[in-house]
């Protein structure tokens, strides 16, 4: 921790926490270990002003502190959108809410897939993500951040089910929301399946056992979430296109059936092996964020 961060911590006054950005909607931060990549939080105002002044006057309790919730954008990169749309949740549970933003073209003009899959050329993005939570707890450090909740829809939902392969230990709850492409417990190749997990993430294995201490998984899509990826045909073309040694612009997998039935298949896949999660199918609604949040926040609110 740097020496204005602690200075922070033991002067600021709480009342100037919203006039520091601390509290209340955070401007988009770089992160540290990897500055192409930002972050934006939801800090309650009231609630973190409490907090901080118990820290200040050595009297804080665990329970006191802010639990964390963290929203993955899909391909469109709308992470503003993850953020203010739990803001009513967050005010009235205590809870912060992280919205990190992986940007479009690390690895190519058309590279829109990579951060969905946790590794590329250039970028770990799970562990971008578990740098983004050290500083948050560096900075809020009345936000508990051990163990939180993940959630993500459409390109989210991929990071999110694969990041608790690898980092089970720090998950409380996982919501996966109508994912196009998924990794299932099989013996494939990464990212369709774990055979070569441990030589893809430098040694590092899958431990079912912690995935199945994960006390609420569920998987979420909407009823008439049937079409096929938007991209389908961009993504064939490419693919066409590498075959013939024209291009070689990063590109995503091509979709083979609609993510309602994806979402059947991995539930599936994880009761075979153990995981227990439930599926909720939500009636008139396609595919999209927006149309599953209703759901999406009914879930959070089980959880308290």
């Amino acid at each position: 921790m740097d020496e204005t961060t602690k200075q922070l911590q033991a002067y600021l006054p709480s009342h100037l926490l919203r006039a520091a950005y601390l509290a209340g909607k955070i401007p988009f931060r770089a992160c540290q270990a990897d500055p192409r990549v930002s972050y934006t939080l939801y800090v309650p105002e009231d609630a973190y002003s409490a907090a901080h002044e118990a820290i200040q006057e050595d009297r804080l309790r665990e329970h006191d502190r802010l639990s964390l919730v963290v929203n993955i954008h899909g391909t469109r990169r709308e992470a503003q959108l993850c953020r203010d749309s739990l803001i009513k949740y967050a005010d009235q549970h205590d809870c912060a809410i992280l919205a990190p933003l992986f940007p479009a073209a690390l690895d190519g003009p058309l590279d829109l897939d990579s951060y969905k899959k946790l590794r590329s050329r250039s970028l770990k993005s799970d562990e971008v993500l578990l740098s983004i939570i050290e500083e948050v707890q560096q900075l809020w450090p009345a936000i508990y951040a051990e163990k939180f909740t993940l959630l993500g829809c459409s390109g989210g939902g991929q990071f999110v089910h694969r990041f608790m392969y690898l980092h089970p230990e720090r998950l409380q709850r996982v919501c996966v929301a109508a994912p196009g492409g998924t990794t299932r417990v099989v013996d494939m190749p990464w990212p369709h399946g774990t055979q070569d997990l441990e030589a893809i993430f430098d040694g590092k294995r899958m431990d079912l056992e912690e995935v199945r201490k994960i006390e609420d998984i569920l998987i979420i899509v909407g009823l008439n979430d049937r079409d096929m990826d938007e991209q389908a045909e961009l993504k064939q073309w490419l693919h066409a296109m590498a075959r013939k040694g024209a291009t070689k612009v990063a590109t995503g997998d091509i979709p083979t059936q609609s993510r309602l039935q994806t979402c059947k298949d991995l539930q599936q896949n994880w009761l075979d092996n153990g995981i227990q999660a439930s599926l909720e199918i939500v009636p008139g609604v396609a595919h999209g964020y927006q149309g599953l949040l209703p759901a999406i926040i009914t879930w959070l609110r089980r959880g308290g």
